[in-house]
């Protein structure tokens, strides 16, 4: 379904829930700690929004949440169903966005990526699969979500999963009354880095800035700040 909204925008909330797992701390290994999730929620942008809560005083936000690995290597599966897109396109620019931050460093963050059609694969449980998906999300004005998952004691990522969402129509050249892939799955996997959306207005070239709208494909290569957020985690 295509909800026309003129001057649709989207922004990012997210959510931290704690889940309760057994954590044993062996000699000379730090205790990983409990697995806590993080969702990032893309919405409709409200016509107040107000300010950041604080500035941006850089071009890139980072929590410090990481992949164990310093060359992570991270394996992801995808299922355009329900995307209203060819499949093997829509695969094709799935690969290109997640490429187009391994581009800007030697190490590979992402490594293959496998596809499946109709299947089982979800979005949202811990199930150690890295997954990309459309869905329905139950509230409206949701473009994207990204959860991940990770040891609060050391800050390592064990899941993260991305649903586009079906409410709304997807493009993979830009119209200008959808959705472009390529520019939100852009986005959406700098969130598996894990880097925060920017939200000051001189933020706004980045891939990182938190607002989208139909038909932008600005996203689609990264700028100053998304590639020193990524060298700062992963080196150049």
């Amino acid at each position: 379904m295509n909800k026309k909204i003129s001057s649709l925008i989207c922004f990012a909330l997210i959510i931290t829930i704690s889940i309760p797992v057994i954590s044993i701390a062996f000699a000379g290994k730090p205790d990983k700690g409990p697995i806590e999730k993080k969702v990032f929620i893309h919405r409709a942008k409200p016509d107040n929004p107000g300010k950041p809560s604080k500035p941006d005083k850089e071009w890139y936000k980072y929590s410090g949440i990481h992949w164990a690995s310093d060359d992570p290597s991270v394996t992801y599966t995808v299922d355009t169903y329900g995307s209203g897109l060819d499949h093997v396109d829509a695969f094709d620019t799935i690969v290109v966005s997640f490429e187009t931050w391994d581009y800007e460093t030697e190490t590979e963050v992402f490594g293959e990526g496998s596809d499946t059609y109709d299947s089982q694969l979800t979005a949202g449980e811990l199930d150690y699969v890295n997954a990309v998906v459309w869905g329905n999300y139950p509230t409206s004005g949701v473009i994207a979500v990204t959860h991940f998952w990770y040891y609060s004691g050391t800050g390592e990522l064990v899941d993260v999963d991305t649903m586009f969402d079906t409410d709304y129509d997807w493009s993979l050249s830009g119209e200008s009354d959808k959705m472009d892939l390529q520019n939100i799955a852009t986005h959406e996997f700098g969130h598996w880095l894990v880097l925060d959306d920017l939200y000051n207005r001189p933020a706004r070239t980045q891939t990182m800035y938190g607002y989208s709208t139909y038909g932008e494909i600005i996203k689609r290569t990264l700028e100053s700040g998304d590639i020193a957020g990524l060298e700062a985690i992963y080196g150049e």
